[in-house]
Parts: structure tokens; C-alpha cells; sequence
């Protein structure tokens, strides 16, 4: 005779058992017997269990990215500006086109994957998600800021690039060992004699500054991919690098470097860039992440023809040309827009002619001749209250916030058409 076990569920037995399974856990804890050391790897489907999540939950957080619409991410400046980065805080782990994984590395557990291999498996969303937000318990970091999309759309870039790229083409790229490094400088860089250990602890920072910029500051390549720090005022070199060093200006490829060395050293690299001579021609004027080596030729727009060139909708809505777009940068830098609250740009960046040096304050950089996209990153972060910098910044966040995306626009090209010059930046004529 089979005899019948009654039970019934009730919530106080849900919160003995729910009880007890929290009690069992912190004894096996306490016990000191979980298989916690890398050594013993993962049993096969705890790891395969871990592998899924991990995909799922980047499948589905992902959604939430929006993709800039016009993001070409095989754009070549876009693939250069994540290059650096890659070779300095990526291929420690995951190797490089030159580099084979250390067995330091692969006794990790989860050992980190060869990129060029797992890649292909994500969608550029999930890539995105995964650069920027990292993956707890695997030793894989999230992007030292969470300000800056744009940067992590360009380290994306470079990895969609990756896979199939030559040694020598990656060398090239991330190392700084191509032709146009900067480091053979033309452009007024000095040779430093390596006759101690401080001045080759300094060519150690400089190669590793040249990764981006060049030697001479100019920025690898001659497409406008980076800013330019050839010729910025000393001082505001040196207090943009101690904000990015103190975490007061947001960015995943500069906080790190900034951060590596100390105060006198960033002091020297400062100095270095400042000596060198500043730009005499036009930025490139592509927009964000573009191979802007085909500038589209200035536009000579007098002075006196300012007015009747831009609009009298201009102030809020689009110019219908780029002789418009630029007539109304000129006039956003050298007269302002008093009646939105927007000073001219000229007004603390303009130049002494005799010196070239700020006018207003050497803690204020010069913006002529810097790339356009650049120019329109910064003024964006700072309409968007994320844009932090030197002790000044706040002034910039003030003005920016009364900023139109067409003035944004306009007050970019405009500069990227400039080179520094007597008195008012003149324009660059074919």
C-alpha cells in the first residue's frame, strides 16, 4: 500500500527554505573549499554557462547603443585614432599582429581571446558595449571614462580592422614606426642626447606621446586625424595634461598616458611641444572620423561682405552653403553673437601678431588651423556638461551651452580654415 506524503506550500516554508540556501552558501564560503584558483580553470559547462550569459547579456544591452548616423568605421583616421590605445592598453592581454600572448596572461581564467579571432562574432553594437562598459570577472576593464562615445567608436574601428591586418601595417599604425611619426622633425623638434637615464626616461615619453601626435606635434599623418600641439602655449599644454593626469578631463586614450608620468615630466613634454613651430596651413576639414586628407578648398569671405553672406536666419538654422557656413564662423569668432550670449571666440583666443601667444591668457589654446572634427568633439562635450579641462573650463561650459548645432559647425570650420597670423587669423588662400 502506498501511503500519500501531503505538502503544502506556504510562504513560510519558501522563506525557511530561501533561508537555508543563503546559510548553506556562507557555510561552503566559510569552509574555504570553492575552486576559486585560476590554475583549476572552469568545469566545462560552468564555463560554458558563464560564456552564455556573457553573450546574452551583451546581445541584449546592447540595443540601447545608438550608432552615430554618419559612422563609417572603416573610415582609416577613425581606425588611427584607436591604434594607440590598442598597443598600449589592449595587446598586454590579447596580443597583437606583433605580439604573441604572454604565459602570464593565458594562466588567467578566463584566459583573454586572441581579437582577431572573436571579433568577428560580435555585431558593432555588442563591440561598443563590450569596449565601453567591460566584462566583470575576467579581468577585461571598462573605458576609463563613460563620456566619451566618440572614443570608443573609434578603439571599434580599429578593432573591425584587426583581423587580416599585416605585422607590418599594425606597426605602422600603433607603433609609430611608419614615415610619418614625426620623429625625423622638420618642424623645429629637438634631438634629445640620451646621456642619462632622465633624458631616456624622456624619449621613452615622447615615442610614446609621437604613437598619436608625432614627435613634432602635428599628429600622425598629414589628414588632421589628431589635434595639433605644435605651438600651444606651454601652460596650457601642461594644465590640460594635469587634468586628464587628476581625472578633471574626461578620456579613455589620453587619462592613461597623462597619468604614467609625473609632474616634472609632463612639464618636459609641455615645454617640448610648445617649441616647436605652430601650424601655417589649413586643418583638414572632414567631419568626425573622416579621412580629411582632400580638404574642401577655403572660401575667401571679406570682411566687410560678412553680413549679407550669412543669412538672417543663420544664428539658428543652417547656412545653405559652405560660403555661408564659413562667413558665419567668421563672424561667431571675430564679433560674437552678444544678443545669444556668445562672445567672440577672438575675444580669448585670438593672438598677439608680434609673439603668437594668447592674448587674453596663456592657459588658453590657439584654435586656427586645429582639425575641424576636433574642434566640434570638444565644443559638443562641453554643450553636453562633459567636457572638463583647466581652471578655465567653466568659462567654455557657460558658452557652449547657448551654442546651435550650426554654430558648432560654422565656428569649426571656420577655424579649420585658418592658420595663426598677424593681429586677426587671416585665411588660408589657395
Amino acid at each position: 500500500m502506498r501511503k500519500r506524503i501531503d505538502f503544502i506550500l506556504t510562504w513560510k516554508r519558501i522563506g525557511a527554505a530561501a533561508a537555508a540556501g543563503v546559510v548553506a552558501a556562507f557555510a561552503l564560503g566559510w569552509s574555504g573549499m570553492v575552486p576559486i584558483s585560476a590554475s583549476s580553470g572552469h568545469f566545462p559547462p560552468f564555463g560554458w554557462f558563464l560564456h552564455w550569459v556573457m553573450g546574452n547579456a551583451a546581445e541584449k544591452q546592447s540595443l540601447a547603443v545608438s550608432v552615430p548616423d554618419d559612422l563609417d568605421l572603416s573610415d582609416p583616421a577613425l581606425v588611427k585614432r584607436g591604434a594607440g590605445h590598442f598597443a598600449t592598453g589592449c595587446a598586454v592581454c590579447h596580443g597583437s599582429p606583433t605580439e604573441a600572448q604572454s604565459p602570464v596572461v593565458l594562466s588567467m581564467t578566463p584566459a583573454p581571446p586572441r581579437l582577431e579571432e572573436r571579433v568577428p562574432e560580435w555585431s558593432d553594437r555588442e563591440l561598443f558595449w563590450i569596449v565601453q562598459h567591460g566584462i566583470k570577472y575576467t579581468g577585461m576593464p571598462a573605458w576609463p571614462t563613460q563620456a566619451r562615445a566618440d572614443e570608443v567608436w573609434a578603439q571599434v574601428a580599429f578593432l573591425r580592422a584587426l583581423p587580416g591586418m599585416s605585422p607590418a601595417a599594425y606597426d605602422d599604425l600603433a607603433l609609430a614606426s611608419g614615415g610619418d611619426s614625426g620623429l625625423d622633425s622638420g618642424n623645429g623638434a629637438q634631438n634629445t642626447t640620451l646621456s642619462n637615464g632622465a633624458e631616456l626616461a624622456f624619449e621613452d615619453a615622447l615615442a610614446d606621446c609621437a604613437r598619436c601626435h608625432g614627435r613634432d606635434g602635428y599628429g600622425r599623418g598629414p589628414d588632421g586625424t589628431f589635434p595639433v600641439l605644435a605651438g600651444q602655449p606651454a601652460d596650457y599644454l601642461l594644465a590640460s595634461l594635469q587634468a586628464y593626469s587628476n581625472g578633471e578631463r574626461a578620456s579613455g586614450f589620453m587619462q592613461p598616458p597623462a597619468r604614467r608620468y609625473d609632474a616634472e615630466m609632463l612639464a618636459r613634454l609641455a615645454e617640448h611641444f610648445a617649441g616647436v613651430e605652430g601650424p601655417e596651413g589649413p586643418a583638414a576639414t572632414g567631419g568626425v572620423g573622416s579621412d580629411a586628407a582632400a580638404a574642401t578648398p577655403p572660401v575667401e569671405t571679406p570682411k566687410t561682405e560678412t553680413e549679407r553672406a550669412v543669412p538672417g536666419e543663420a544664428a539658428s538654422g543652417p547656412p545653405d552653403t559652405r560660403d555661408g557656413l564659413l562667413a558665419l564662423g567668421r563672424r561667431l569668432a571675430e564679433d560674437g553673437l552678444p544678443e545669444r550670449k556668445l562672445p567672440a571666440c577672438e575675444s580669448c583666443h585670438g593672438a598677439d601678431g608680434a609673439n603668437r601667444e594668447p592674448a587674453r591668457n596663456a592657459v588658453y589654446p590657439r584654435l586656427a588651423g586645429q582639425p575641424e572634427w576636433y574642434l566640434k568633439t570638444q565644443l559638443h562635450l562641453w554643450k553636453e556638461g562633459e567636457r572638463g579641462g583647466t581652471a578655465y573650463a567653466h568659462v567654455m561650459t557657460n558658452i557652449a551651452k547657448h551654442l546651435t548645432e550650426e554654430q558648432i559647425e560654422a565656428a569649426a570650420a571656420w577655424y579649420g580654415q585658418t592658420a595663426p597670423g598677424d593681429g586677426r587669423h587671416q585665411e588660408i588662400r589657395p
